[in-house]
């Protein structure tokens, strides 16, 4: 057995040099199989890491450049009673909820300056009962209607159902579109009080009921009804049913969020930010261009550690293909990244040239030209619906995703892995048997030899 060390001591021989050396003959060559497969394996999956924080990273750019609101970068500034608040369509800036106004910029925003005032704020209704003893009052049985404009739902109050328990049916009514009920209690009583989230003249909140029992929490309520919102722009006069406006200036949404002083309006301004539209086309060609040289080293035919690797040089394919392509959904004049200003290089690497050929427009006078003169038709370039940001993210996505190429290559190598460590512990118990067997057999031949030499010593006495 292993660990013992008496072979020979009867026959004298060097019986556990032998055994050893059998031993280490039969386990060190399998050893070293599974030592390389494991430095393998391990360098690989290495790699493959570094390749999907490369595409995560990667992704992190084209999920910015691939969306609209923030491809068409804009500065917003907003003045009122002296305070200026200035921001940027990635969201940089001071918090404008504080100004009577908050302004949201969507596509190409043309430049301009207007006045604001708000003169009403959109809000629901809100009914109060009068007073009752207290919340555990039974104000009596019927059914409760709440009609919205086209909304309604109703509630079935029983004699036994306190002021509490009503509050707790009407909030918990299936069917109930936003109305909240409380119960209000004081040193003159308890009141519900029922307040709906649906605003707009239109939509007043009617509460009735099928029992005169009930008229005291619903007909007989006092309280405020819902309003519309009501700003102006410029002097015109602008009504809806909620505090954003859409369509009041092309492009934007205004908010409204309190009411302005007389005669005080918050002016706006806003203008097109293409210093930060080129820096999002620059983020976006630097950071193809660092996971092009990463998959470059990566698979690498001499020192690579994907060189055998697939999935890597199929990633770089698909996105060459993207980017020396064609955006079908573009203008003509601006469907390729090369009308763009971007040209691919040497090594499948982009450039944005800052010297022309033959006299033509370098691509950084390209680029700018698209940024100045076409943006409209650049974001259909880069962040249309099949625009190179959705076509690279499309790539990315299908690596990326729990089922993607790079998450079965990282399964199948930590699978490996584990099956290494089986595979070490078949050759631990491969090893103790072959060593049992061995010891058994110099076992029978260390007792043989003695058995011979002891023999040999008794003849040699008998014959002196």
């Amino acid at each position: 057995m292993a660990g013992i060390t008496m072979a020979g001591s009867g026959s004298g021989l060097d019986l556990e040099t032998i055994i050893s050396t059998f031993v280490t003959a039969e386990k060190t060559p399998k050893e070293t199989r599974l030592n390389k497969k494991e430095t393998d394996l391990t360098t690989e999956l290495s790699g493959i890491g570094t390749l999907k924080a490369g595409l995560a990273d990667f992704k992190a750019i084209t999920g910015q450049l691939g969306n609209l609101d923030s491809f068409y970068q804009s500065k917003t500034n907003i003045n009122y009673q002296g305070r200026n608040v200035e921001q940027t369509t990635a969201g940089n800036g001071v918090d404008s909820a504080a100004l009577p106004i908050t302004i949201k910029t969507k596509g190409v925003v043309p430049k301009g300056a207007f006045d604001v005032e708000v003169k009403q704020l959109a809000q629901g209704a809100r009914l109060e009962s009068d007073f009752l003893p207290d919340r555990e009052t039974k104000p009596g049985q019927g059914m409760l209607y709440f009609d919205a404009g086209k909304d309604t739902f109703q509630v079935n109050v029983n004699v036994t159902d306190t002021l509490q328990d009503i509050q707790k049916k009407i909030n918990d009514a299936p069917d109930n579109y936003g109305i909240s009920a409380n119960v209000i209690s004081s040193d003159l009583g308890a009141k519900i009080v029922y307040t709906s989230e649906k605003s707009g003249k239109e939509n007043d909140l009617a509460v009735f009921t099928s029992d005169s029992s009930l008229s005291i929490i619903s007909s007989s309520m006092g309280g405020h009804p819902a309003t519309d919102a009501i700003i102006t722009v410029d002097g015109n006069t602008i009504t809806k049913d909620t505090n954003v406006f859409n369509h009041a200036v092309s492009g934007v949404t205004i908010t409204a969020n309190s009411l302005t002083k007389l005669n005080e309006p918050a002016n706006f301004s806003t203008s097109t930010d293409h210093a930060a539209v080129q820096e999002l086309i620059y983020g976006f060609v630097d950071g193809y261009n660092t996971l092009m040289e990463s998959i470059n080293v990566l698979t690498h035919p001499e020192t690579g550690v994907l060189k055998y690797d697939s999935s890597a040089r199929s990633i770089k394919q698909q996105l060459q293909s993207i980017t020396g392509g064609v955006v079908n959904d573009a203008n003509k004049k601006l469907n390729t990244l090369y009308g763009a200003g971007i040209s691919l290089e040497e090594g499948g690497l982009l450039a944005v040239n800052p010297f022309g050929m033959h006299g033509s427009k370098s691509g950084t006078q390209r680029l700018n030209d698209a940024v100045n003169n076409s943006l409209d038709d650049l974001g259909k370039l880069f962040a249309g619906n099949n625009g190179i940001a959705a076509q690279v993210n499309r790539v990315l996505a299908n690596n990326l995703g729990n089922r993607g190429m790079i998450s079965q290559q990282e399964n199948m190598l930590n699978d490996n892995l584990r099956g290494i460590g089986d595979d070490r512990d078949k050759l631990d118990r491969h090893i103790t048997s072959f060593e049992d067997t061995l010891r058994k057999k110099y076992t029978a031949l260390d007792n043989t030899v003695s058995r011979y030499n002891a023999t040999g010593d008794y003849i040699r006495s008998v014959l002196g």
